[in-house]
């Protein structure tokens, strides 16, 4: 009992002797005490701060505040001070209600001293365990906190860096795209004005982040596989021969093969090597149709034949707007899936201005004057 020598004890009974008498028992062994007179007294007390207990006695049976009424007020007050009811004989069941309602213990009138200041020694140390539980709980509460901080800290710095990481790997793609049109000058901007299409449409239609990243890197390296194909294919005015048409066909392979070999591109295989499928089955390289063809080489595929017909190129000029329009409504089913033909128009991408030059001065003194568009129907040689 050493330990809890110098507490602080509230009595609350409206009995003057039995006050007295648990004043002078108390103090006899060493703790301190106040009382009080009635539980009104004994909460306007606690409300004004004046004092501290760290145990309250508390009869049941009082005037103007009863033990039971002022239990609720007193543990909302003072919710680490253990509270003891005093009873009487004929208020047991009542002590066992005050228990259910909260109270520490209760201690039947009359009592020895040495049973009241054993309960009361088991209720300071049960104090002691509140008030530590609390402050680990406080602490749990603040490493926690600190924790979310941290966290919240470590989330942004990773969103900054999968950020600057994505930009690095879109200018890397689209340095890879230049490649492309350095070699074939006259599809200058048709890889990026493909890759401005496709999001448009794929934005249209709900698709999440990780799909329009995707999207991006396909649209933008569609064509890569070119660099495998002579330019003089690339570059031929006249028609092409079957043999000629077979090693522009090529360029969806030659494209995966090259893609394949980088980690962070190999998502997006699929729809550059499917780019040139057709709904119908008629297309190439591997004659897939239907909802086999990948979604976002659906996508690519109307936006890259919109581009190339609205592109002058060297063996035709460029389509007037609505012709080009057209004959992506002509495709509708046979050449393209018509829920992204659907989407192209509905997005109203092919209305917004692209400002990527489509045809560069040096293309002209390249190849010198632009013959007249002969066919109706966009080819193969996009």
């Amino acid at each position: 009992m050493e330990l809890f020598m110098q507490s602080r004890i509230l009595i609350i009974d409206d009995d003057p002797a039995i006050r007295k008498v648990l004043c002078r028992g108390l103090e006899g062994e060493g703790f301190e005490t106040l009382a009080c007179e009635n539980g009104r007294e004994a909460v306007d007390l606690l409300a004004s701060g004046t004092i501290d207990p760290d145990c309250i006695l508390l009869d049941i049976r009082m005037p103007i505040l009863t033990g039971m009424e002022a239990l609720p007020l007193l543990r909302q007050q003072k919710p680490f001070s253990p509270i003891i009811m005093l009873t009487a004989y004929n208020e047991l069941n009542t002590g066992l209600s005050a228990l259910k309602s909260g109270a520490f213990d209760y201690i039947v009138k009359p009592a020895r001293l040495g049973a009241i200041v054993e309960v009361i020694g088991r209720a300071l140390k049960y104090r002691t365990l509140l008030i530590e539980n609390e402050r680990l709980s406080r602490k749990n509460e603040e490493y926690r906190l600190l924790l979310e901080k941290k966290v919240e800290e470590r989330t942004r710095d990773l969103d900054r860096a999968l950020r600057k990481l994505r930009q690095m790997n879109l200018e890397t793609v689209r340095v890879l795209a230049e490649t492309i049109e350095a070699k074939y000058v006259y599809t200058r901007g048709h890889c990026q004005r493909v890759r401005l299409l496709s999001t448009g449409i794929a934005q249209h239609l709900g698709l999440g982040p990780t799909d329009i990243e995707k999207l991006e890197y396909a649209a933008l390296l569609h064509d890569i596989g070119k660099i495998g194909i002579p330019e003089t294919l690339l570059h031929k005015v006249m028609p092409l021969d079957g043999n000629e048409r077979d090693l522009i066909n090529m360029h969806p392979r030659i494209g995966e093969s090259i893609l394949r070999n980088s980690e962070f591109l190999i998502p997006c295989l699929q729809a550059v090597r499917q780019h040139h499928e057709r709904w119908d089955g008629t297309g190439y390289p591997d004659r897939l149709s239907g909802d086999a063809i990948n979604p976002l080489a659906r996508i690519i595929a109307v936006c890259d034949s919109f581009d190339a017909m609205n592109s002058s190129r060297p063996y035709r000029k460029a389509l007037p707007l609505e012709k080009s329009l057209e004959e992506i409504r002509k495709g509708s089913g046979t050449q393209f899936d018509p829920s992204m033909v659907t989407a192209f128009f509905d997005s109203g991408v092919y209305s917004e201005k692209i400002d990527i030059p489509k045809k560069p001065a040096v293309a002209a003194e390249f190849f010198g004057q632009v013959p007249e568009f002969s066919c109706d129907v966009p080819g193969p040689r996009l």
